[in-house]
């Protein structure tokens, strides 16, 4: 319900509802660990409300739901999209996948493959050899990729790739698209982006294609106009449905904001991340809300690959050391200075400037409505893991307990 910062008791008190009522929670520290891709993003279709069938987000999932040979229509085609359209394409009777942006797509041959006896052998029994495997993913599908996501000023076709090892990749993965779609180049054309690749999250095939060369299935491309008793609207077309799949993201710069947090001096976290744009020293601490850390904060996602794990691995260890440090200093409050998470900003704001989130030709979730990248984490992996590896209490406002 309620999450404020006691000064004089040097605590945040929450209170919070459950089926016996309100209760008060004391603690010296907050720790929010909700994450940007929790609270379903609704969209807002005039007669959202006039459906007769069964609509819901796709992070909402009914446990009842049969869609035996039932009319389903799924409103996205980002990575809910791309998990379920393949996975409920043979029981429906039809599906039509509703598209605003087509997305560029890695091809992973053995992506549904089970690990092998000897590869779980080999990570269970020799030294090191986990290690190795997860250094092995985090480089080829994290740092390994970020050099090729800069822009190159000197490269002749930004309008579609940011540099020659990008456009390598836009190559690679064309090419996947129309072999995938061969003989359908109506699809093709429906398909294949025109922004850089990585741009938007990369997503990995799981049978999307040949989901929509299905005859049961249509990809469509019109604007949406409204929601109607029977189904959806566009300009074209009305279109019936039993079932309407809402894939279509989360809000991710709520974060911590929604947790109805006042801070020192009376500060609203809700008044300082206002209009989507949260901001954070680190991803991990705000000026104005002493003793609070957060996991997977304000640019913090790993737009060019890599661990979730690893990232918030880091921000646990920032946390827990600036707190072991508290305890053995005496210190009652930690607060990062105004100007050092303003100076981390500009400094995350003016690296973005020249990353691929940031290209002009499409609108990724990683932007927010004043266009600055306010989702993902700039830095390489291993960047990130020494900024945040030990707490610099020099950049904070420190008070001694007592």
């Amino acid at each position: 319900l309620q999450t404020d910062w006691d000064e004089d008791a040097a605590e945040w008190v929450v209170r919070v509802e459950s089926a016996a009522g309100v209760e008060e929670v004391r603690g010296w520290a907050l720790i929010s660990a909700i994450g940007p891709l929790s609270l379903p993003r609704f969209p807002d279709f005039p007669g959202a409300g006039d459906f007769q069938g069964r609509v819901f987000h796709s992070n909402r999932w009914p446990s009842d739901l049969d869609l035996t040979e039932k009319r389903v229509a799924v409103i996205g085609t980002g990575a809910s999209s791309m998990q379920i359209v393949p996975s409920i394409v043979d029981r429906v009777g039809a599906l039509h996948v509703y598209q605003r942006t087509p997305q560029w797509v890695r091809h992973i041959p053995r992506f549904k493959d089970a690990m092998t006896d000897g590869a779980r052998w080999l990570l269970q029994n020799v030294p090191f050899y986990a290690e190795w495997f997860r250094f092995t993913m985090l480089w080829r599908y994290g740092d390994g990729l970020h050099r090729t996501l800069k822009r190159d000023p000197d490269w002749p076709h930004p309008e579609r790739s940011m540099n020659r090892m990008n456009d390598r990749h836009r190559v690679q993965m064309a090419e996947f698209i129309e072999a995938e779609l061969e003989g359908r180049p109506d699809l093709v054309a429906k398909c294949l982006p025109s922004y850089p690749p990585y741009a938007k999250r990369i997503l990995l095939d799981n049978g999307w294609y040949q989901a929509l060369r299905k005859p049961q299935t249509d990809l469509i491309t019109e604007s949406i106009e409204r929601i109607t008793a029977e189904g959806v609207r566009t300009e074209a077309a009305d279109r019936p449905y039993d079932v309407i799949v809402l894939a279509t993201g989360f809000r991710v710069f709520s974060n911590a904001a929604r947790l109805n947090v006042t801070g020192r001096g009376g500060v609203k976290m809700a008044d300082e991340w206002a209009g989507d744009d949260p901001k954070a020293h680190l991803g991990i601490t705000a000026p104005g809300f002493p003793n609070m850390f957060f996991i997977q904060g304000p640019n913090t996602v790993l737009a060019h690959g890599g661990s979730a794990i690893f990232t918030s691995e880091c921000q646990s260890r920032y946390a827990v050391g600036a707190l072991v440090r508290m305890l053995e200093e005496g210190l009652s409050s930690v607060d990062v200075r105004r100007e050092v998470h303003d100076a981390y900003m500009d400094r995350v704001d003016a690296e973005h400037r020249d990353l691929v989130w940031a290209h002009p030709g499409m609108t990724p979730w990683y932007r927010n409505k004043a266009g600055r990248v306010a989702a993902a984490l700039p830095w390489k992996l291993i960047d990130y893991y020494q900024m945040t590896y030990e707490p610099d209490f020099g950049e904070y406002e420190v008070r001694k307990t007592g």
